[in-house]
């Protein structure tokens, strides 16, 4: 009895995590269309992969672009396993593509697209409980732009004390 249940318990967990992934179709995820996105999601989309660059203020920086959730969410990973390890997640809410950034500085700005052109998407800072945008120090806003298929570049917005400060020049990444 106990193997039985053991091996059911494999069986359903290896049935699981094949939904989990959009490299491996299996039975219980064929009734779950393909997600399509808001064009700024299908853009925003064309990052995933792995990314290097290098900055003057930052030094070698690496993020990482992959799809998550069914293929609805986008999370990139910038730092991972550093001590300036952040996560920041993209999604349609509406139609329209949002960004939550967790940051090493303990917040969690939210964003709203608010400008997109054939080969950029700028997201600037929506109402984020608490986050006091007139005090508290956070990334305030972020412009991707896609120079090619290999390099895109990211010009961030922070805020301190309700006025902007510095993130430095903008940063082209690599595909690597």
């Amino acid at each position: 009895m106990i193997k039985q249940a053991l091996l059911l318990s494999v069986v359903a967990l290896v049935a699981l995590t094949a939904c989990q992934t959009s490299k491996t179709k299996h039975a219980a995820c064929a009734e779950m269309p393909p997600y399509k996105g808001s064009a700024a999601f299908e853009r925003m989309k064309s990052l995933v992969g792995k990314w290097s660059a290098e900055s003057p203020m930052m030094g070698k920086m690496k993020t990482e672009f992959r799809l998550i959730a069914g293929d609805s969410v986008i999370e990139e990973r910038f730092a991972a396993g550093t001590p300036m390890e952040m996560l920041s997640t993209y999604h349609d809410v509406n139609g329209k593509l949002t960004m939550t950034h967790y940051c090493m500085l303990r917040n969690q700005p939210r964003m709203n697209l608010t400008k997109a052109t054939t080969d950029s998407l700028t997201f600037d800072l929506a109402p984020t409980p608490g986050l006091n945008a007139a005090k508290d120090k956070h990334m305030h806003g972020a412009t991707y732009t896609f120079i090619d298929a290999d390099h895109f570049k990211l010009d961030g917005v922070s805020w301190e004390n309700g006025k902007s400060i510095s993130c430095g020049p903008p940063v082209i990444f690599t595909r690597k």
